[in-house]
C-alpha cells in the first residue's frame, strides 16, 4: 500500500516538475547561476550554516526542526507532517524546476529531496548535466547491519544494539535494502560525496568520499576565561537521543561521582531549543558529549566554540576525516570510559581549562564558516566539481 501510494505521488510530481522547468526556462537569462541550491532536509542547522558558507547559495529546507528557529531562502512553516507531506507533493517539483532553469548545482543534505522518488530526481538533474552533490549526515546512510559487523571486529559495543531493541525496523531487512538503494542512487549519479566513513559505515561503493565539515559562525565563539575561577563547576549532558548518545552510562558516572562526594552542578537537558542549549554552554565547564560515535557532532562543536571541556569518543585514529591536531581537542572518552575520565578532570581542574582552551582554538582553526568554506573549496576543486 505504501509503494502504491508514492507511486501515484511520484506520477503527478513529474509533469508538474517539467511545467515548472520550462515554464521558468522560457522566462531565464542565457547564462546559469553556478552558486549552490543547499536543501532539503534541516539536520543539526546544516543547511543553514552552510549556506552562510557558500557565498550566494540558495537554501531550501521543506522540514521543519523542533531544535531550531532558523531563515532560509524557502522555507514552508507547517507544524503537521502530514499536511507539509502533502503541500511538499506539490510545491517541492515545482521549486525544483524553478531552481532548475537557473542554477546548475545542487547540495543535498540527507536522503530525502524535492521529489519522493530521488533516482527520478538525480536522473533528471544529471540529464540536464548539473552537477549534484550528496552530504550524508547519519542514519540517511549508515548501514546497522554492516556497522554491527564493525562492532564485532572491533570488539565494542554501539547504540546500534539498543536502538534496534526499540526499533526492530531498524535492523530489519527492508531498511537495510533502503540504505543500499539511497547508496545505489548516490554512486550513479552523485558528482561528489561528503560522508563519515567509519561512523556512517555504508554501501556505497565510491571510495572517494571525504568527511563533511562542521560550520559554525565566528561571531557566536565565545571564550570565557573567568568562568573557571570557581569551585563550583557545571557538567551538561545535551542528548538528542538518550541511547546514542550513551544518556545511561552518564546518568550512572554521575551518580557514582556524587556519591563518593564530589561536588558539581550538572544539567542535562533534553527536547530544549538550541537557543537554551548554547544558554547553558556559556556557563558550562564540562560537557558529555556522545559516547557511541567517532565523529563529533555539530553540539561537540558548539561547546567548543563556548569555551567548555569536552568529553566525547570521537577519534581520529578511527575516523580520519577528522583534521589534524585533535589529540587534546577533547578528552577521547569511549563508552567504557565516562566515569573515570569525568573524574580524572574533577581531579585535576587545571585540565579542564587546558581541554576547554585547546577545543576552542581547534574548532576556530577548523570549522568557522570562512574555514569550512576553504576546505569545501579546496576539496571540490581538486575534484573537478568546481574550476581551478
Amino acid at each position: 500500500m505504501k509503494k502504491i501510494f508514492f507511486r501515484v505521488i511520484s506520477t503527478y510530481q513529474v509533469p508538474i516538475l517539467y511545467i515548472s522547468y520550462y515554464m521558468f526556462h522560457v522566462f531565464k537569462k542565457n547564462n546559469y547561476n553556478e552558486q549552490w541550491v543547499i536543501g532539503v532536509e534541516e539536520i543539526a542547522s546544516c543547511i543553514y550554516n552552510l549556506n552562510k558558507t557558500l557565498p550566494s547559495s540558495v537554501s531550501v529546507c521543506l522540514t521543519k526542526n523542533r531544535f531550531y528557529n532558523l531563515k532560509y531562502d524557502y522555507y514552508l512553516n507547517i507544524n503537521s507532517k502530514y499536511f507539509l507531506f502533502f503541500i511538499n507533493s506539490f510545491y517541492g517539483p515545482y521549486l525544483l524546476g524553478k531552481l532548475a532553469a537557473s542554477r546548475n548545482n545542487f547540495w543535498y543534505i540527507w536522503s530525502t529531496g524535492f521529489l519522493v522518488n530521488r533516482y527520478y530526481e538525480f536522473k533528471f538533474l544529471k540529464s540536464r548535466n548539473k552537477k549534484v552533490v550528496c552530504m550524508f549526515v547519519g542514519d540517511d546512510i549508515r548501514s546497522p547491519r554492516l556497522t554491527l559487523e564493525y562492532y564485532k571486529k572491533m570488539n565494542i559495543d554501539g547504540f546500534i544494539e539498543y536502538v534496534g531493541e526499540q526499533d526492530k525496523y531498524y535492523l530489519s531487512e527492508n531498511y537495510n535494502n533502503k540504505k543500499k538503494e539511497i547508496a545505489r542512487i548516490a554512486d550513479k549519479y552523485a558528482d561528489f560525496i561528503f560522508n563519515h566513513q567509519t561512523d556512517q559505515l555504508s554501501y556505497l561503493k565510491n571510495t572517494n568520499q571525504h568527511s563533511w565539515p562542521y560550520m559554525y559562525d565566528a561571531r557566536k565563539f565565545n571564550k570565557n576565561d573567568l568562568k573557571f575561577n570557581t569551585n563550583n563547576l557545571k557538567v551538561l549532558h545535551a542528548p538528542s537521543n538518550m541511547f546514542v548518545k550513551g544518556t545511561p552510562l552518564v546518568r550512572a558516572a554521575i551518580k557514582k561521582l556524587q556519591t563518593e562526594g564530589y561536588k558539581f552542578d550538572y544539567v542535562e537537558l533534553k527536547n530544549v531549543d538550541n537557543t537554551t542549549v548554547i544558554k547553558e554552554l556559556k556557563s558550562a565547564h564540562i560537557v558529555l558529549n556522545q559516547f557511541y560515535t567517532f565523529t563529533m557532532g555539530v553540539f561537540a562543536i558548539e561547546a567548543m566554540a563556548n569555551h567548555c571541556a569536552v568529553l566525547q569518543s570521537a577519534d581520529a585514529s578511527i575516523e580520519k576525516g577528522i583534521p589534524a591536531g585533535s589529540e587534546d581537542a577533547w578528552k577521547i572518552t569511549q563508552y567504557w570510559e565516562v566515569y573515570d575520565n569525568l573524574k580524572y578532570l574533577l581531579d585535576n581542574p587545571e585540565k579542564i581549562k587546558y581541554y576547554a582552551d585547546n577545543g576552542y582554538a581547534f574548532a576556530y582553526e577548523n570549522y568557522t564558516y570562512e574555514a569550512a568554506g576553504e576546505y569545501i573549496t579546496k576539496v571540490l576543486k581538486e575534484n573537478g566539481i568546481i574550476e581551478l
